[in-house]
Order: C-alpha cells, then structure tokens, then sequence
C-alpha cells in the first residue's frame, strides 16, 4: 500500500509540471497568430459603437521590435495627431503635445472604446501570465483549449483572462477580460485569419463591454511591413521629435 501511494504522489508531481508546460506552449503558440515576426510595422484601425450615437474611428501605426518593445503613432483622426505611445517591457508612456513631455501611464487604462493601451501597445500573453489548462469547451462549433490566464505582476492590461485557443491549429479563438476584483470587464473575440506576408494571422478584434453589449471596438490589423524598426524608436526622445 505504502509503494502504490508513494508510485501515485511520484505519478502526480510528474504530471503536474507536464501540463503546465502545455498550457504555455498553448499561450506562446497562440501568441504567434497576434504578431508576424520580432520587427514589423502594422496599421491598425479601431471603429467603437455605442449605442444609436455615431461609430467613431481611429486609426494607428503600431511599430514593433521584439516581445517587449512598442512604439505607437496616433494617425486619426486629425486632432489625434502627433500624440504617441511608447511600451518599453512592461512601462508605458504617453505624448501629448500640449503636455511637452512624456507621461508614464498604465497598461490597462483605456485608450478609445473598450480598448485597453496594451491591446495595441503589448500583446504577450505567454510573458505576462502564469497559465493553467481547465479543460476543453466548444465555440462556435470550434473544439477550444480553455485556459485560465492569471497576472504575473500588477503592470500588465489585464489581472486575468479566460482564454479559448482552438486544439486544432492552437488559433486565439475568444477571451474574456477580468479586474483586479474578478469582475468581468469585456469580451474579446478573433477572427478573419489571413495570410500575411508568409504568416497566418488574426486581422480582426472585436470587444464587448460586459454590461453594456452595445458598446463595441473592433480593432481591424491592415497594412503590415516585415523590417528591422530603428532603434531611435524606442527611445522617450523620440516621441516628441515624432510629433
């Protein structure tokens, strides 16, 4: 009796660390469909609704070089124009031009509609989140991976995200977003995957307030540019030399 239980205790601290490493593999895999390579530049257009009032519509330019740095350009609409964005691991900036410098903000406030800074200016989810697998549910008639995504630390978008990632292909299928306080905040779901210059991606966000359903941000990945991204970029200087 002692040998069999002693055989399952060896059994379950094997297993354990096995599942865990699949549920990363799961998020870094994921991952991937949300960004074409360690340099690029991608135009992203973002049309909120809300209710019977007038859609609004913003558009980016996104500038990436490796898994923690981003540099955003706001290119619309006109009286957006010259403000910045700058994600250096998990530290954000803000320009505004009436402010003259740089203002460090977080990840998780809100930039436009139901749009988080970091849905545009961080996308790491494998880097930002201890994973666990819960099991397996159906989306859309999609067999999915359902995962349970919990912050490392307090700088990142999100305190914690349920995620559906589809078994065949591991495509980000649906999420849920959650406060500090376990409330739900909004629904994410990706979609319109394409071919990319040579990479398969999602080119379509669309999140919904969990209250409020008629408030909408679709966030649409357009033109993108696979190239090494200067480092001057990434540097708090530049954003105002940018303006």
């Amino acid at each position: 009796m002692c040998r069999l239980a002693l055989a399952l205790v060896i059994g379950l601290a094997l297993v354990a660390p096995a599942v865990a490493d699949e549920a990363a593999e799961i998020v870094r895999d994921a991952d991937r469909f949300r960004r074409p390579g360690d340099s690029f530049v991608w135009k992203i257009t973002i049309t909120s609704e809300e209710g019977k009032k007038a859609p609004s519509v913003d558009g980016f330019e996104v500038y990436v070089k490796g898994s923690g740095r981003s540099f955003v350009r706001f290119v619309a609409p006109p009286r957006n124009v010259g403000r910045s964005l700058l994600a250096l691991g998990r530290d954000l900036w803000i320009y505004l031009p009436d402010a003259g410098k740089p203002v460090r903000i977080p990840f998780s406030q809100r930039l436009v509609g139901q749009v988080a800074n970091g849905d545009i200016a961080r996308a790491d989810y494998a880097g930002d989140y201890d994973v666990t697998l819960t099991g397996e549910e159906s989306v859309g008639g999609i067999t999915c991976h359902v995962l349970d995504l919990k912050a490392k630390t307090k700088d990142v978008t999100y305190a914690a995200v349920k995620y559906w990632v589809s078994k065949d292909g591991r495509r980000p299928v649906k999420a849920e977003f959650y406060a500090g306080t376990g409330t739900l905040l909004k629904t994410g779901t990706f979609a319109n995957f394409k071919e990319v210059a040579g990479h398969v991606l999602v080119t379509r966000l669309t999140l919904v307030d969990a209250i409020r359903k008629d408030r909408t941000s679709t966030l649409d990945y357009g033109d993108i540019a696979i190239r090494d991204v200067p480092e001057k970029y990434f540097d708090k200087n530049f954003m105002k030399s940018a303006d």
